[in-house]
């Protein structure tokens, strides 16, 4: 047994007598994993069956319930995934395998290498050492499956607009509050030209992103792209960000995400198209309305934590899902 306290290094890491640090290490590797896999599973399942989703999962599981009968100490977890096992993450792969081929090894390996992950999560989890080259293996799987999770997130930010926008009816029917709306400045030649329409306090614009799996044409109604919608303050104005959040929180379950921007002058939310015109409208018209009562002339700068107080739908600027585009090669995991 080692004396002494705990001591922390200038990031706030621990160093705790007689935990090897290995260990510690291949636990972060599965958070890394594990972290990523739901966030995958959750948005294409989302993109290919809207609300229904989640059928197959039960969020009143009893890890659920037990979380969240202590009352004193609260988490903002929601998702059903997060109360999933492992097992039924790579279940839900294996029966929508269509959706996520296009990420992943192909399926034999990807099962046989699922199988050493694990094992060595199951190591982890009940405090035994492990065998010493169980993070090496785990970072080299991390490593073959990291332009894949880049693909995925990437693919999250390659939005494009939807031209013309009366081809598509959610496209046109919120066309009068984009203050800067695509013209067709010569045959098949678009462009956003002329002056910003300040006369709207709130402006709208909309553009789609076809998730990687799907060959189908945008259409609402159908599965496989998400409608991406990004309001913003004009004229000097502001969002109450947590006023905006807590007043649209009846409409928070349709949405795959709420991003939330530093500057609290915009907010960015997703929604799948699969769930239908009418739904839709109904959806963006109520967040438009709440938006434009959530503005301010006085800046009220939103906490910097705000992301990390609402369930995992609802993300910060730092999540790359916000940012990381196609043309920003990285590795993904940093192995």
């Amino acid at each position: 047994m080692s004396e002494g306290n705990d001591t922390k290094d200038q990031s706030g890491f621990e160093e705790v007598p007689d935990v090897p640090v290995h260990v510690l290490n291949t636990y972060s590797r599965l958070w890394q994993l594990e972290t990523w896999l739901r966030t995958m599973v959750y948005v294409e399942l989302r993109a290919l069956l809207g609300n229904d989703w989640a059928k197959g999962l039960n969020p009143n599981s009893n890890s659920f319930q037990a979380d969240k009968s202590l009352a004193h100490m609260p988490t903002p977890e929601m998702n059903a995934l997060s109360y999933a096992q492992l097992s039924k993450l790579t279940e839900l792969i294996a029966n929508h395998w269509d959706c996520f081929s296009v990420y992943l090894p192909p399926k034999d390996l990807w099962d046989a290498k699922l199988r050493e992950v694990a094992q060595i999560r199951h190591r982890v989890a009940h405090f035994r050492v492990g065998h010493v080259d169980d993070l090496a293996r785990l970072k080299q799987f991390l490593r073959d499956i990291d332009k894949g999770f880049w693909t995925f997130c990437t693919s999250y930010n390659d939005m494009n607009a939807v031209i013309p926008q009366e081809s598509d009816p959610i496209a046109k029917h919120f066309l009068p509050f984009d203050p800067l709306p695509w013209v067709e400045v010569e045959e098949k030649t678009w462009a956003q030209v002329g002056f910003r329409d300040k006369s709207l306090v709130v402006g709208l614009s909309m553009r789609s992103q076809r998730r990687p799996w799907c060959r189908e044409p945008l259409e609402a109604g159908m599965p496989g792209h998400l409608y991406d919608f990004y309001m913003f303050a004009q004229d000097g104005r502001t969002f109450d960000l947590p006023y905006l959040l807590e007043r649209t929180r009846t409409q928070h379950h349709h949405l795959v995400h709420l991003c939330l921007d530093d500057m609290d002058h915009s907010v960015r939310f997703t929604v799948p198209a699969i769930l239908g015109e009418n739904m839709i409208k109904g959806i963006v018209q109520s967040w438009y309305d709440m938006a434009v009562s959530a503005c301010r002339r006085s800046p009220l700068r939103p906490p910097s934590d705000l992301a990390d107080r609402w369930p995992e739908y609802v993300i910060g600027s730092s999540n790359p899902l916000t940012f990381l585009a196609p043309s920003m090669p990285c590795s993904f995991f940093g192995v």
